[in-house]
């Protein structure tokens, strides 16, 4: 993701934000997605003279700290340095009617500078007040568009730990500084609203029409956490229900042990009492579209999952069996989808994981107690509602399957977990233990 191939916006906070198209890897396995970053100008200009700064943001006046956290790692500009500070000679030069950017390319906030004289020496300094120490850049700004404007984004030191305890959207408090050639401009003071850990950004507009859009779904998969110390336990119950014992993923080549092996999470999820429950609604935003999702252990301990967080879950587990799952985002729902082998062309099939709740089987610890027949008319019931659950998914991948190929439209998404974590999205630790 190339900032340098962003448009630089104007001022007044009503102007719709536009941008030229980068591609990135895309996470669905299929076409490369466009991802355009956003620029959005967040307050009036600061003056000293003829040079001014305005503050710039990747996600106008929010910030997601699941999207900070999952992209800690992340150079989304590949190979290709888009910061004139860090460039080398390989590296492609940007386009002449860009905004030259100086320091971390990657990064979230930051200010646009105008106006600046030839060769400035330019010092900025950010803090997020309990959120990010102060974040430093500082050299000689040689590069400018025709106009005089830069982009200077410091690399933040944010404190991860404290973004991992945020589950209640705040306020919170940026303080920018700039210094230019020795002169200081007015410090600028900013209100953000830091989200929840729990909300992710599905995408941005870039328009106020809508008809232009960031796509930003792949962050989804920074809910799936193949190593939360859950899943072990979710995994030793299957064993014990004596439907499988062993799970191989994909080592065994069959695949009615594959899908045994998804149906024996699936039962063990069944009687662990998940039920359906719509919770999905975070605050809107005329900018940024995003959605609340549990964590695995918040959806295990309060027996309740909307669509992505039974997708999360069971791919959790899935994945780290190694079987390879992928988050299906269709309008108004998701579900979940795995590979029936490991190669190109083997099956794929749909999951509706709100299914889980439709029937009320007994709890693994009194399975004992069941005569052989009831325990058997468990099993069946159980399996009746995957089959049906399989059924329903399959059929809407196959009903949006050309949406898929061509990545256009941000409501209908096929999220790979193993290509997201090649691109560097990380899982995000929700802090519970087993």
């Amino acid at each position: 993701m190339n900032i340098s191939q962003r448009a630089r916006f104007s001022l007044p906070e009503s102007a719709p934000p536009s941008g030229n198209p980068a591609t990135l890897p895309n996470p669905s396995g299929h076409s490369k997605m466009k991802l355009t970053p956003t620029l959005f100008v967040l307050c009036s200009s600061i003056a000293l003279g003829d040079t001014s700064f305005s503050l710039w943001s990747y996600t106008d006046k929010e910030l997601f700290p699941s999207a900070i956290i999952s992209t800690a790692t992340v150079d989304w500009n590949g190979d290709e340095q888009a910061a004139e500070d860090k460039k080398t000679k390989s590296d492609r030069h940007s386009e002449e009617d860009v905004l030259p950017i100086y320091g971390d390319e990657n990064g979230w906030i930051g200010v646009e500078l105008s106006d600046l004289p030839v060769d400035a020496k330019v010092d900025v300094e950010m803090t997020v007040e309990g959120l990010m120490k102060p974040s430093k850049w500082k050299g000689t700004v040689g590069k400018r568009d025709q106009d005089g404007h830069v982009l200077v984004i410091p690399k933040a030191a944010w404190d991860f730990d404290a973004l991992l305890k945020i589950r209640q959207q705040r306020p919170v408090t940026a303080t920018f500084k700039v210094t230019v050639d020795g002169k200081a401009l007015a410090d600028e003071t900013k209100t953000y609203v830091m989200k929840s850990l729990n909300d992710c950004p599905f995408y941005v507009r870039l328009d106020k029409d809508g008809e232009e859009i960031e796509d930003l779904s792949w962050l989804f998969a920074a809910y799936v956490n193949e190593n939360h110390p859950q899943v072990d336990g979710i995994l030793k119950e299957a064993l014990k229900s004596g439907l499988v014992t062993s799970f191989t993923g994909y080592q065994s080549e069959d695949a009615d042990e594959v899908l045994l092996q998804v149906f024996a999470v699936w039962n063990v999820l069944q009687r662990r009492g998940i039920k359906y429950s719509d919770i999905s609604k975070t605050t809107p935003n005329s900018v940024v579209t995003s959605q609340t999702v549990r964590f695995m252990d918040e959806s295990l301990k309060s027996t309740q999952a909307n669509c992505v967080d039974g997708s999360v879950l069971m791919a959790s587990i899935l994945e780290k069996i190694g079987i390879k799952s992928y988050l299906v985002m269709v309008p108004g729902h998701c579900f979940l989808a795995f590979d029936m082998g490991d190669d190109k062309d083997a099956d794929r099939f749909g999951l509706e994981t709100t299914m889980l709740g439709d029937d009320n089987l007994k709890p693994l610890k009194d399975l004992t107690k069941l005569s052989e027949k009831a325990r058997k008319g468990e099993f069946l019931a159980s399996y009746k509602t995957f089959s049906s659950a399989i059924e329903a998914g399959t059929a809407s991948l196959d009903e949006h399957a050309e949406a898929f190929d061509s990545g256009e439209d941000p409501d209908i998404q096929l999220i790979s977990i193993s290509d997201a974590r090649e691109l560097g999205i990380t899982p995000i630790a929700s802090g519970e233990g087993k």
